[in-house]
């Protein structure tokens, strides 16, 4: 069989060892002895298995996430309501931290606190939303507890290490950990600038290493997104008529739509269609059949996004025309990719997300079987084309109805659905979609991927640097579920010094040696990168996505007693079998995936006492 290898920049394999983060720049006192191309490489080698140990720590923390919560009360430090400890606490100078922080002048003699001792915490103000701004949120809490007992391993390796990075000429390092719930716990501890401001998740070096971005690297994905303008959808989402800023349907849908937009990389491709009574190619105006995705680039994305955002409701609803246009796109997409290319590998990641508040009235006269059985034959004719799939994600606004049509369509293709309220944030809205095409990441073939982020500015001291990172799963469950990233820091300056060339040169070697990594240490196939999931795989991402209302259950058999009419003109009672459906709703999740799923480790459980977490960490 022919291998089809998968290359992605600054993205390989590493073996185990410690941790570190350098950050800042122009702190230099020395240059290493061989500042050249090896002493680059020994620096890379360095930091890709020091940032693998941080996740190996930090996931064995979240194997024992439920023994955490005890002992949590009041144990971690919030990065503006604490103070620090006396006896650890430090206040370096610009020319021992390698940067000066505005709010401390020239920070000749004293440039902020530092505790090396610990770790401090910081929330988005969203999620800071309890008593002394503590989190209300369980899997926020349980997130701050089990980090927590990484804290006294990342102060261990500081203390370890120290004497390597001195030997450099490199002051106190950093290391870190944002959860995919928006926490973030960074050594060493300090206070931020600005409380309540800094979101891992949006930062360039998460979003550089969420799986979502490299699986969109490793192996590009398509997306067709169908959107739908109706009429109704110009109405206001749930509970905001005394809303101070109240957001319509249509609105929150855009909101979430150029998010997606904006997370593609430059290798996928996409279309964006709307609908009411008539179809139209977001974006493409003057376009003529056969309508095709195209390459994701800032241009056109550029493009499609002020399309969407120029977007009006108008008319009734055809889901039938919707969704038939979408087929129809991806149809001759693949025809397209098939007539140019024999690498089969090009059309497996393809999605369709269909965003609807529920409600149909064209065409006349039909209904929701009608709208199923249409669908599920599309679905099956595209699929008939070979061994990939067409990932389907229905979003209903404000609509929780889980008899409702776009449910039924998910049950029937082995797709995905979610009620969505105003108050989800717009990254989960997408979870989903996002974790499905996370799978591959977190396989053996991928567990000792780290990633290199393109040259951004660091947050605190305002200069250029890159970030290595890992990610970070639950390995309880299958397939295990991705819960974040660790990452460690360099500055560019602090690579060029390293490497003895200009900034543009140092940039240049980093991406060659980083290839050379993928090609020597880091190949997969299409085989492994391949997103085939099984049943209670499928289960187990609908269960994260839209919670058990999302889950398709089968009718379940009982048996039931009945009056029989017996022989010689008499009656007795026999067992019959009967249908029962079991109520989402009121069935206890363990007992869905368990007796009725048979998927145990499909899904994350909660820990005992939930309703009782600690309300003061800080």
């Amino acid at each position: 069989m022919t291998r089809t290898y998968i290359r992605q920049r600054r993205s390989h394999t590493r073996s185990s060892i410690p941790l570190i983060i350098l950050y800042g720049a122009h702190f230099f006192r020395k240059l290493p002895v061989n500042a050249d191309r090896d002493a680059l490489v020994a620096l890379i080698d360095r930091l890709d298995s020091d940032v693998l140990e941080l996740r190996n720590t930090i996931e064995s923390s979240i194997a024992n996430r439920c023994e955490s919560i005890r002992g949590c009360y009041r144990s971690s430090y919030d990065e503006c309501r604490s103070s620090f400890n006396s006896g650890t606490q430090t206040c370096p100078s610009k020319e021992q931290l390698g940067y000066a922080i505005p709010e401390c002048g020239q920070g000749l003699n004293c440039n902020g606190i530092f505790d090396y001792g610990a770790t401090s915490v910081r929330l988005p103000g969203a999620l800071a939303n309890g008593p002394n701004g503590n989190p209300t949120n369980p899997f926020v809490i349980e997130g701050i507890c089990y980090t927590r007992t990484a804290e006294r391993w990342m102060v261990d390796k500081y203390y370890e290490e120290q004497s390597f990075w001195e030997s450099l000429g490199v002051p106190s390092p950093q290391m870190y950990y944002g959860s995919g719930s928006g926490m973030f716990r960074i050594h060493p501890a300090r206070h931020s600038r600005e409380c309540g401001a800094y979101d891992p998740r949006e930062r360039p070096w998460y979003m550089a290493a969420v799986p979502s971005t490299i699986s969109s690297l490793t192996k590009p994905r398509h997306v067709v997104i169908v959107m739908d303008t109706s009429r109704s959808m110009g109405q206001l989402m749930d509970n905001q008529a005394n809303s101070a800023n109240p957001v319509t349907k249509l609105a929150f849908m855009k909101n979430v739509v150029t998010s997606i937009l904006r997370g593609l990389s430059n290798m996928d491709s996409v279309s964006v269609i709307r609908f009411g009574e008539r179809v139209h190619l977001v974006g493409h105006p003057g376009s003529v059949p056969p309508y095709m995705w195209q390459r994701a680039n800032p241009d056109l994305i550029a493009r499609i996004v002020d399309a969407v955002n120029a977007v009006e409701v108008t008319g009734r609803s055809d889901w039938i025309a919707g969704f038939d246009f979408a087929f129809d796109l991806i149809d001759n997409s693949l025809r397209n990719i098939a007539a140019t290319s024999r690498d089969n590998c090009k059309i497996e990641n393809t999605a369709l997300l269909f965003f609807t508040d529920g409600i149909y009235n064209l065409p006349d006269g039909i209904n929701d079987q009608d709208i199923i059985d249409f669908v599920s034959s599309r679905v099956e004719q595209v699929e008939g084309r070979g061994e990939f799939f067409v990932h389907t994600f229905l979003y209903s606004l404000n609509n929780d109805d889980v008899t409702q049509v776009a449910k039924q369509i998910s049950c029937a293709v082995d797709g995905f659905w979610k009620p969505v309220v105003s108050s989800m944030g717009i990254a989960n809205v997408t979870n989903g979609y996002q974790t499905l095409f996370s799978t591959p990441l977190g396989t053996e073939f991928f567990y000792n991927y780290t990633t290199w982020s393109e040259p951004y500015i660091f947050a605190s001291s305002g200069e250029p640097g890159y970030t290595v990172s890992a990610l970070v799963y639950n390995r309880e469950v299958d397939p295990p579920r991705f819960m974040g990233a660790v990452g460690t820091d360099i500055s560019a300056e602090a690579s060029r010094r390293i490497y003895g060339g200009t900034l543009e040169e140092t940039d240049q070697a980093i991406t060659e040696i980083t290839n050379e990594n993928i090609d020597t240490k880091f190949n997969t196939t299409c085989e492994d990168t391949r997103i085939n999931l099984t049943y209670c795989e499928i289960q187990s991402i609908r269960h994260l996505s839209g919670g058990r209302s999302a889950i398709c259950l089968p009718p379940v058999q009982k048996q039931v007693q009945a009056v029989a009419q017996l022989p010689g003109n008499t009656t007795g009672d026999t067992n019959t079998t009967d249908t029962e459906i079991i109520d989402i709703e009121t069935t206890e999740t363990v007992t869905l995936f368990d007796v009725f799923l048979n998927c145990s480790n499909a899904f994350i459980q909660n820990c005992p006492g939930m309703d009782e977490y600690p309300t003061d960490l800080w």
